[in-house]
């Protein structure tokens, strides 16, 4: 589980002035592509090759979950720069950002972002949320669900990292926020909604970012990895 504090560093290392730059899928088309868009995000899935440089372009601010390690060199649009190394799973927050990036290493990195469309104002972090799911009874609220850990939060997201070992799987809990949910890791899976059935048996496909709505209309289900390898997931979960 990611600190609060660890994410917000990060965030504000990367951070720079706002200087209007280019989109990063217009700089950038054939490594950065939008896996879904809609009224309230955008969501990026950016691949880049062993010592890529990529050019001078802008986000809004945004939720960024690195599938891959990552060691890149970032320039701002100042000419600053900042060496940051990430391991598969990290996630954080960043303000809006005009940057450059470049891949240090010799190996590709992978991330997803979840780019917030109507946050205007500066992050305001927010503190884990109390209680535990030991006196309550299933279905649970997703946040107390006990293979969902708390990374952070504040008035636009709030960011779990979700883990489930190899057959095991998690309690009923219900989602009431739209969410993005980003496998980092894994084999197989499947889910069970309440009073229903187990899904198909699915292959886990790392960094391919889902969109479901909640907001609404709150679903109830239960997880499980299915396969022969731990389930990790990054749930982005979207506030009105």
């Amino acid at each position: 589980m990611r600190t609060l504090s660890f994410c917000f560093l990060l965030a504000s290392l990367l951070a720079a002035p706002a200087v209007l730059g280019q989109d990063a899928v217009s700089v950038d088309p054939s490594d950065v592509k939008v896996a879904f868009e809609n009224e309230q995000i955008r969501v990026l899935h950016a691949r880049y090759a062993p010592h890529q440089k990529i050019a001078m372009h802008s986000h809004p601010s945004r939720v960024v979950v690195c599938i891959t390690d990552m060691h890149v060199l970032v320039t701002s649009a100042t000419g600053t720069t900042q060496e940051l190394r990430n391991r598969a799973g990290d996630s954080r927050w960043s303000e809006p950002v005009t940057h450059s990036v470049e891949n240090l290493e010799d190996a590709p990195f992978e991330v997803v972002e979840v780019e917030l469309k109507s946050a205007a104002a500066a992050a305001v972090p927010a503190p884990p949320p109390g209680g535990s799911a030991a006196a309550l009874t299933e279905p649970v609220p997703v946040d107390k669900e006990p293979h969902h850990h708390f990374v952070f939060q504040n008035q636009y997201v709030r960011v779990l990292d979700v883990l489930f070992p190899a057959g095991e799987a998690s309690l009923f809990h219900t989602h009431g926020n739209d969410n993005v949910g980003i496998p980092i890791s894994g084999d197989k899976t499947q889910s069970q909604p309440y009073g229903g059935e187990w899904s198909a048996v699915q292959d886990v496909k790392p960094g391919a970012a889902g969109f479901r709505k909640a907001r609404g209309q709150p679903y109830t289900h239960r997880v499980r990895s299915a396969g022969k390898l731990p389930f990790h997931v990054i749930d982005v979960e979207i506030f009105p």
